[in-house]
């Protein structure tokens, strides 16, 4: 073990501390006051000069005597609005408030940033180039919170940025990332369908608006199987249907449905509305109903750029060798709000494996019992401060 990496493995109590308390007080999107106030108060205390948002993000920058380059290292601070299940990994510290839990991960991201940024104001680890350390508000969100910090000017001066999620699917401590496209564009929709309600015993005199919805979410799926290239990724789901007033007996006017769009290629993503669109009003016409399609554009495709990413692979190998490395890295169809900063500068954003099956650590991000293997956490830790060593 090197030098750097025995440094950060000292830090995994500190780390590990810090991503519980975390988990234990979540908050929801653009209201993370708590832990913003943590974060600011945690990076004030490494003699950090912290700045903030009108809203929760904020950064801190360590400014290093001679540095020409800027990095900024960035977390996101928001939990999912959801409840989780205290499994046994996680009992000693589930979320102590209802309908908000760190069932992502970010509660992991930022007790490892913190950890850089203690490595590398008091724990001895020499930067080559001046540090930002980036502190994101509502990723989870739409239309995210990366818009205000940018406004804010956290990109200012700033010549390269790197990031880090944590996701069960890779075994505990391996990295992965890749070049070029990396992560889908995250769109969403909300259908209204309206048709003539009434009693539900005589359908023959009425324009039903669940049976067209039915139909409807069955006939989106075929735009994946036969207007798209099987070589090409899309994904449509829906996950939302509301309609009728909870008896048996009574058919509503209205049913509503909410889904999401993901598409890594732009020609897809212009083509997507159009394509729904046709899809919805000429299937539930059939059944004597109509469809109105808000679509709501949400965040880009993330590209990571292939100098960024050779500099995180690099320093991957450093640290742990080819052995903490998944080389072969695929495109995933989850969303990130990182893209906004991709646009605008030379970025990568990696995933950091923390699934465990012999601990029982394998449930997804976003599941109910969603849980991190915290002995991979020093390890993201040594990657941000190796990021900011290398020349």
């Amino acid at each position: 073990m090197n030098d750097l990496a025995a440094a950060a493995a000292a830090e995994q109590h500190e780390i590990v501390r810090l991503r519980r308390h975390f988990h234990r007080f979540p908050e929801l999107s653009f209201v993370e006051h708590e832990t913003s106030q943590t974060v600011r108060e945690y990076l004030q205390g490494l003699g950090l000069e912290v700045h903030a948002t009108d809203t929760t993000g904020l950064w801190a920058d360590l400014e290093v005597p001679g540095a020409t380059k800027r990095i900024a290292l960035r977390a996101d601070m928001d939990a999912l609005a959801m409840d989780e299940v205290a499994a046994p990994t996680k009992r000693d510290f589930v979320s102590e408030r209802r309908g908000a839990a760190h069932c992502c991960g970010h509660d992991t991201h930022m007790a490892m940033l913190l950890g850089a940024a203690k490595l590398l104001t008091r724990g001895g680890v020499a930067s080559v180039h001046n540090v930002r350390f980036l502190f994101q508000h509502a990723e989870e969100r739409s239309p995210g919170g990366a818009i205000d910090l940018i406004e804010a000017g956290c990109l200012e001066g700033v010549d390269e940025v790197y990031g880090l999620h944590v996701i069960p699917p890779l075994p505990s401590g391996k990295f992965s990332m890749k070049a070029g496209p990396f992560m889908a564009a995250a769109d969403q929709i909300y259908v209204r369908i309206t048709g003539k309600g009434g009693h539900a015993a005589y359908p023959q005199l009425l324009h039903d608006p669940i049976v067209a919805a039915c139909h409807a979410v069955v006939a989106l799926q075929t735009l994946v199987s036969r207007r798209t290239s099987p070589l090409e990724a899309l994904v449509v789901s829906i996950a939302t249907m509301q309609g009728g007033s909870g008896t048996s007996n009574v058919i509503p006017d209205v049913v509503e449905l909410r889904g999401t769009v993901r598409t890594l290629v732009g020609h897809l993503r212009e083509a997507a509305p159009t394509w729904i669109a046709e899809v919805l009003e000429n299937c539930v016409r059939a059944f004597g109903c109509s469809a109105e399609l808000d679509y709501r554009r949400g965040y880009p495709v993330l590209v990571n750029d292939g100098g960024a990413t050779a500099t995180a692979r690099e320093a991957v190998l450093d640290l742990f060798g080819a052995e903490g490395l998944v080389e072969e890295s695929e495109a995933w169809m989850g969303g990130e709000d990182f893209a906004r900063y991709a646009e605008l500068r030379p970025a990568c954003f990696a995933f950091l494996g923390v699934g465990a099956p012999d601990k029982g650590i394998v449930a997804p991000n976003h599941a109910t019992d969603f849980d991190v293997d915290e002995e991979a956490l020093w390890r993201g830790t040594a990657w941000f401060a190796r990021l900011a060593q290398r020349p």
